[in-house]
């Protein structure tokens, strides 16, 4: 399954950088490799962009949406306030939003 990244709405700090979540219903769903594929775009996009947009869309040819939802930009990781432990990222089908 070939997933294709919408494009970003804004511009943003943030990079993905944290633990990778995903929903029941994405393992549910989707194969490891399309999960995967779908965390190294983010990833290489990020790089390239120097950061992205807190909200990625993906979408397929069979009509599935899906979000990339990032909890924490570069100045709030910067910032020291947060934990470790809230710097991650959910990968979810735009109705569980």
């Amino acid at each position: 399954m070939i997933w294709i990244r919408k494009p970003q709405e804004q511009y943003g700090t943030y990079y993905f950088s944290g633990k990778f979540y995903i929903t029941h219903a994405i393992l549910n769903n989707f194969t490891p490799n399309d999960i995967t594929a779908i965390y190294i775009d983010i990833q290489l996009f990020v790089r390239e962009s120097n950061g992205a947009d807190y909200l990625q869309v993906y979408i397929n040819d069979q009509g599935d949406k899906l979000y990339l939802i990032d909890q924490l930009n570069k100045e709030m990781i910067d910032s020291g306030q947060f934990e470790a432990e809230d710097n991650y990222c959910t990968l979810m089908f735009a109705h569980e939003y």
